[in-house]
């Protein structure tokens, strides 16, 4: 590994230190580790001098979330003030993500209305909608569900595990009969 002057345009490798932590923000396909910033793929660097950004640009990688994306992800955890979520793709595009990002909905970006509890909302193997908010690794996404597209988009009943149906006003209906409420998205049963 060679130490580089974050030349814009120089090629890199994967672990090739790019510049020292102090002198630029990382971005894209980029990490820190001992006080510098390197490339986590083979590419292209790019400086952002406005921003105070490096990143590093390949056109062919697999896809990693943004700030703002929607992802589409299971509930693997519901608990009285958030939920955790198993990222899976990005809503709209073909190629799975690079690695399994892991995030959380907190009960205050979960719905627009009141909620006491987020077991009101979620239940664990629910497939949701959510708003990237923040991205700082891919242990720790925060995500939103407090627009109308936004939350469960499928959800197996609890008592018998078969997929439920659009009901009511935030109710699902299986076809043992069991209703449940959700936090549902008007798109719920669309996407595939």
């Amino acid at each position: 590994m060679t130490n580089m002057d974050c030349d814009d345009k120089s090629i890199v490798l994967p672990g090739d230190k790019l510049c020292s932590y102090e002198e630029y923000i990382p971005s894209d396909w980029t990490y820190v580790e001992d006080g510098y910033i390197k490339a986590s793929i083979y590419g292209v660097v790019v400086v952002d001098n406005v921003n105070k950004t490096i990143s590093v640009r390949n056109n062919n990688v697999p896809n990693h979330i943004s700030k703002n994306d929607i992802i589409i992800g299971y509930v693997s955890e519901v608990r009285q003030q958030k939920i955790l979520v198993t990222i899976k793709q990005i809503n709209g595009q073909d190629r799975d993500l690079v690695a399994e990002y892991k995030g959380y909905v907190h009960i205050s970006k979960a719905s627009g209305d009141y909620v006491s509890s987020m077991h009101e909302l979620y239940k664990i193997g629910d497939i949701i909608c959510a708003r990237v908010v923040t991205l700082l690794g891919y242990d720790y996404v925060e995500l939103a569900t407090n627009e109308d597209e936004l939350g469960t988009i499928k959800a197996m009943c609890t008592n018998c595990r078969k997929f439920m149906k659009y009901y009511d006003n935030h109710r699902l209906i299986c076809e043992c009969g069991k209703v449940d409420s959700r936090k549902i998205s008007n798109k719920y049963g669309d996407i595939r």
